[in-house]
Protein backbone atom coordinates (compact mmCIF):
# COMPACT_ATOMS: atom_id res chain seq x y z
CA UNK A 1 0.00 0.00 0.00
CA UNK A 2 1.45 3.40 -0.98
CA UNK A 3 2.28 5.82 1.80
CA UNK A 4 0.39 9.09 2.16
CA UNK A 5 2.32 12.31 1.66
CA UNK A 6 2.17 12.86 5.41
CA UNK A 7 3.80 9.47 6.02
CA UNK A 8 6.42 10.18 3.36
CA UNK A 9 7.15 13.62 4.83
CA UNK A 10 7.57 12.18 8.31
CA UNK A 11 9.84 9.38 7.08
CA UNK A 12 11.98 11.41 4.68
CA UNK A 13 12.16 15.01 5.88
CA UNK A 14 11.01 15.26 9.46
CA UNK A 15 14.38 15.46 11.16
CA UNK A 16 14.58 16.73 14.75
CA UNK A 17 15.44 20.20 13.39
CA UNK A 18 12.46 20.23 10.99
CA UNK A 19 10.13 18.95 13.72
CA UNK A 20 11.34 21.74 16.06
CA UNK A 21 10.67 24.38 13.38
CA UNK A 22 7.14 23.07 12.88
CA UNK A 23 6.42 22.71 16.59
CA UNK A 24 7.65 26.27 17.21
CA UNK A 25 5.41 27.58 14.42
CA UNK A 26 2.45 25.70 15.85
CA UNK A 27 3.12 27.15 19.30
CA UNK A 28 3.31 30.74 18.01
CA UNK A 29 -0.02 32.46 18.64
CA UNK A 30 -1.43 34.95 16.19
CA UNK A 31 0.20 33.73 12.97
CA UNK A 32 -2.52 33.10 10.40
CA UNK A 33 -0.30 30.77 8.37
CA UNK A 34 3.27 29.54 8.25
CA UNK A 35 4.93 28.22 5.10
CA UNK A 36 8.04 26.05 4.96
CA UNK A 37 10.05 24.81 1.99
CA UNK A 38 12.14 21.73 2.58
CA UNK A 39 14.07 19.51 0.15
CA UNK A 40 11.11 17.63 -1.30
CA UNK A 41 8.07 19.02 0.50
CA UNK A 42 6.44 22.37 1.06
CA UNK A 43 4.36 22.56 4.22
CA UNK A 44 1.78 25.25 4.93
CA UNK A 45 0.28 25.43 8.42
CA UNK A 46 -3.05 27.29 8.40
CA UNK A 47 -4.93 28.42 11.50
CA UNK A 48 -8.28 29.00 9.85
CA UNK A 49 -9.34 26.52 8.81
CA UNK A 50 -7.02 24.52 11.07
CA UNK A 51 -5.26 22.47 8.42
CA UNK A 52 -1.89 21.58 6.94
CA UNK A 53 -1.17 21.49 3.22
CA UNK A 54 1.63 19.15 2.15
CA UNK A 55 2.97 19.53 -1.38
CA UNK A 56 5.48 17.20 -3.01
CA UNK A 57 7.57 19.47 -5.26
CA UNK A 58 8.58 16.43 -7.33
CA UNK A 59 4.96 15.58 -8.20
CA UNK A 60 2.97 18.33 -9.90
CA UNK A 61 -0.18 16.18 -10.13
CA UNK A 62 -3.09 16.03 -7.69
CA UNK A 63 -1.38 13.03 -6.10
CA UNK A 64 1.39 15.40 -5.01
CA UNK A 65 -0.87 17.38 -2.68
CA UNK A 66 -2.44 16.32 0.61
CA UNK A 67 -4.43 18.40 3.06
CA UNK A 68 -4.81 17.10 6.61
CA UNK A 69 -6.33 18.57 9.73
CA UNK A 70 -4.00 20.40 12.06
CA UNK A 71 -4.98 17.91 14.76
CA UNK A 72 -3.96 14.93 12.60
CA UNK A 73 -0.66 16.61 11.70
CA UNK A 74 0.28 17.43 15.30
CA UNK A 75 -0.64 13.90 16.40
CA UNK A 76 1.60 12.48 13.65
CA UNK A 77 4.46 14.76 14.74
CA UNK A 78 4.02 13.60 18.32
CA UNK A 79 4.06 9.94 17.31
CA UNK A 80 7.18 10.57 15.20
CA UNK A 81 9.02 12.24 18.09
CA UNK A 82 8.08 9.36 20.43
CA UNK A 83 9.56 6.74 18.11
Amino acid sequence: MPQTLLEQFLAEECTPHVRKLLEDALATPGAAASHFEFNRFEVTLERSPASVLLEDVLDASEAGVQQVSLEEFTAALSRRSAS
